[in-house]
């Protein structure tokens, strides 16, 4: 079974939790917010599958490129509402195009950040921007396994732990399957992030919200 020691032993990618078919690992948020699973040992039948899809346990072996490319969004609009150059987009649009889905990071009503899925294009709005917080991957992995049974093409994305996470819980390659993760240094606190929120919004009037935020605005440049 899936025992944390040391929390630097753990990437909180949830494919253990998911996995599980007792349905015996829940989550626990530390002091700092962020999610570590915890095992009922009572109900844990023993069968490792939660060791078995750790992508911690198992680490991928080390690889070069096979390829360097370097691109951008046409469209200067989706560039600007992008961190980056709005390639995500791009890619994200083929797969809709073509009838799939797309799972990537949001945020949710409480401004939390939380994986989902969109099939339109009007949802892809929701993924883009750079979100320097740990997201709750939630179901996700289930729910791209049962799209790519069913056929569809999914591009899944995220931080290369949980891509890894995701490849590991599937245990098996699908042609259906495309995945885009980002260069990451680790993902900082939750409880950090609740606790600006809530210091920044604690003077304002009971009229006055959110209505966006950004981790990288463009407009000075």
């Amino acid at each position: 079974m899936i025992e944390i020691r040391n929390k630097r032993d753990c990437c909180g990618c949830n494919a253990c939790v998911q996995k599980c078919p007792q349905q015996c690992i829940g989550q626990s948020e530390d002091a700092e917010g962020f999610i570590y699973p915890q095992v009922d040992k009572a109900r844990c039948v023993g069968c490792g599958l939660c060791e078995k899809v750790c992508p911690v346990i198992n680490q991928n072996p080390k690889s070069k490129p096979l390829k360097v490319m370097a691109g951008r969004n046409g469209n200067e609009e989706i560039r600007m509402q992008s961190s980056s150059g709005g390639v995500f987009t791009l890619l994200a649009e083929q797969i809709i195009g073509r009838g799939g889905v797309v799972f990537g990071a949001r945020f949710d009503e409480n401004w939390n950040v939380v994986h989902s899925y969109t099939e339109c294009t009007d949802g892809l709005a929701a993924f883009r921007g750079s979100k320097y917080v740990q997201s709750r991957i939630g179901e996700t992995f289930r729910q791209a396994r049962e799209f790519l049974r069913q056929g569809c093409e999914v591009l899944f994305t995220g931080t290369p732990c949980q891509i890894a996470g995701l490849h590991r819980f599937l245990g098996k390659e699908y042609d259906n399957l495309f995945t885009m993760d980002i260069v990451c240094h680790g993902v900082p606190s939750p409880g950090v992030w609740k606790e600006y929120l809530k210091q920044t919004t604690q003077n304002l009037s009971p009229i006055a919200r959110i209505v966006g935020i950004n981790f990288r605005d463009k407009r000075t440049g």
